[in-house]
């Protein structure tokens, strides 16, 4: 199926930022956005203590509407997965289709997540010095294949937010898809038409905990051969080209 030009919006998860160049061209000529949610980035001196991922859809919602993005297919990455579907519910008219990319679906995929929510932040920041004393290690761990752009990739993801911001995003992502209504509203969002696909790395998806009805009902599913939780960084080739086979699928 051809693929036609498409605005795409890439939501991050709980380290970094996807706004790197190599990942974003390999989109082609594909509009893509990667904005730092809060807490991230620019907003990496901003308090976020008490910090909810509605604000965080909220955030995304007003860079779309800064950036005059009438409307977009949403990319969420792990915890970015979970705001990718706050953000379908409260501003359904900015979304085009919704792609998961492991994005948390319940608590157990929140795991590392809820470990790190309910440390004192002196052992979180501990846990985050560690990581950035040995950024290839780090992605090393998690299968990505160590070379000078994924060596950068890794320091640059680390120093992306600080601790504070590791854990009240991490404390946030439990809150929010510890209840069922969360799933209920995926669904609800499914009811409606939106397209909602899956990818996933073919080394991590059986530990991804997707729902049976939503692997019946999703409109594409997709893992990626060779690539773990983090494929963006292992080949951004391969990403971009999932991304854009679940979009071309996702239109009528």
């Amino acid at each position: 199926m051809a693929y036609k030009k498409q605005t795409v919006v890439l939501i991050h998860g709980l380290f970094g930022s996807l706004n790197d160049p190599k990942i974003l061209m390999a989109f082609d000529q594909a509009d893509v956005h990667a904005p730092d949610l809060l807490g991230y980035g620019v907003y990496s001196q901003q308090e976020t203590a008490d910090i909810d991922l509605f604000a965080q859809a909220e955030h995304v919602a007003k860079y779309m509407l800064d950036a005059g993005i009438e409307q977009a297919h949403i990319v969420g990455h792990s915890v970015g997965g979970v705001i990718a579907v706050l953000l379908a519910d409260r501003y359904p008219e900015l979304v085009s289709s919704l792609i998961s990319v492991e994005g948390n679906l319940t608590i157990n995929d929140a795991f590392w997540s809820a470990e790190l929510a309910a440390m004192p932040i002196e052992k979180v920041e501990e846990i985050v010095a560690g990581y950035r004393h040995a950024p290839s290690d780090w992605f090393a761990s998690a299968g990505v294949p160590i070379t000078e752009w994924t060596t950068l990739l890794a320091t640059s993801w680390l120093s992306n937010q600080p601790a504070t911001t590791i854990k009240a995003q991490a404390k946030a992502v439990v809150e929010a898809t510890k209840p069922s209504e969360y799933l209920r509203t995926l669904s609800r969002l499914m009811e409606s038409g939106l397209a909602v696909s899956l990818i996933a790395g073919s080394r991590s998806s059986d530990s991804w905990d997707v729902p049976d009805w939503l692997i019946r009902t999703c409109t594409m599913r997709i893992n990626i051969a060779d690539t773990g939780h983090l494929m963006m960084a292992e080949s951004p080739a391969r990403f971009a080209r999932a991304v854009q086979t679940c979009i071309a699928y996702s239109r009528p």
